[in-house]
């Protein structure tokens, strides 16, 4: 516990000595299926531009966004088949250069109301129906700081990994929560992953076709409604590395729960047409082998803004009950601005089970 907030305050200190150069660009997702990924983005607002105050906010460092994902789920079979929740996310972004001095960084905060309840618990499998599902809570999510310094990016506050690790920036329209952050990753570490965060220490240097990252957190999850009630005695690290936006390495280590390695593969094949695929192992850990691999179609070609997402994802588990599990996923996204309505069919192999699962959700950007 001393160590792991010694590391914090420390780095924190270094951010204030060292920060004197402008914060990079935040990337949007236009295809990111939920609020909970990072990069989020919608063309439109259902409450406007409230008579141009939202651009001019925008122009002066200020953008906040609300956002209602709600969701039906369909598993014909099960005692309690039909299954309804939501998400509504609230984020609010802070452009320091220009609110407060030139040379300063970002600050971000947000938070989540969260309902209903998803298939998992009654499925058993390790993956997650929907990226979406958590238990019922109004709670903080991430909040942050963060910090240009030449050619690097250090960020400190409440962070969660699956808002920078492992990520495949083409897989985000599907809505099985392993194609976001790896099960490998969150059923073995339970975290610091959506819905939680933790305390922590993320950096990250950007050369030409190079970038690193790097992360410290608390390994443990003390908090309340998001807020944290202490430091827990572990800590997970996490690095990484990517390669001309193509391939990415990396591994973790948590001080209790073992290590995790993994590679990524995710690249613009042509106009319309993306890849990825991510391997996985975490030696004599819960979830030990993890594979996934899916193609994004859009936008386009059949509407403008449209996109279309298959995905297949297999697990290897040391629970004799359990035991490998395979998931395929196709989801189709109609965005029509501020409103996006998503159908998504998923079929769950396990041991001595076939699940078929029939989703929909409806995002509003308000």
């Amino acid at each position: 516990m001393v160590a792991a907030g010694t590391i914090l305050r420390s780095s924190a200190l270094a951010i204030v000595a060292l920060a004197n150069v402008a914060r990079a660009d935040v990337k949007e997702d236009p295809c990111a299926c939920s609020p909970v990924k990072p990069g989020f983005f919608r063309r439109g607002n259902l409450t406007g531009d409230w008579n141009g105050e939202r651009d001019t906010l925008k122009e002066d460092g200020v953008v906040p966004q609300l956002v209602y994902a709600g969701e039906v789920f369909v598993a014909p079979g099960l005692p309690q088949d039909l299954r309804a929740a939501g998400l509504l996310a609230l984020t609010l972004d802070l452009e320091l250069e220009k609110l407060v001095h030139e040379g300063l960084g970002q600050l971000h905060v947000s938070s989540f109301a969260i309902h209903g309840h998803g298939l998992s618990a009654e499925l058993e499998d390790v993956y997650g129906v929907s990226g979406n599902v958590a238990p019922r809570d109004i709670r903080l999510f991430e909040a942050w700081i963060e910090q240009p310094i030449a050619k690097a990016t250090i960020r400190a506050g409440l962070l969660a990994a699956d808002q920078e690790f492992i990520l495949a920036k083409h897989s985000t329209a599907l809505l099985n929560a392993t194609f976001g952050i790896i099960s490998q990753l969150s059923y073995n570490l339970l975290g610091p992953v959506y819905p939680v965060a933790t305390p922590g220490v993320s950096a990250r240097l950007e050369l030409d076709g190079f970038t690193a990252r790097a992360a410290v957190y608390d390994g443990d999850q003390h908090n309340e409604h998001g807020v944290p009630t202490s430091l827990g005695p572990n800590s997970l690290a996490i690095g990484e590395v990517e390669l001309g936006e193509l391939v990415k390495v990396g591994a973790w280590h948590h001080s209790t729960r073992g290590n995790g390695y993994y590679a990524i593969v995710d690249h613009q094949l042509d106009r319309y047409l993306a890849a990825f695929g991510r391997f996985g192992v975490s030696p004599n850990q819960f979830v030990s082998g993890y594979i996934d691999a899916g193609i994004r179609i859009g936008p386009g070609p059949f509407r403008e803004h449209d996109f279309m997402g298959l995905g297949v994802a297999y697990a290897s588990t040391s629970d004799t009950k359990l035991g490998e599990q395979t998931v395929f996923e196709a989801t189709y996204q109609a965005q029509f601005g501020w409103l996006t309505i998503q159908p998504d069919v998923q079929l769950l192999l396990q041991h001595g089970r076939t699940a078929s699962i029939l989703a929909t959700r409806a995002t509003v950007v308000f």
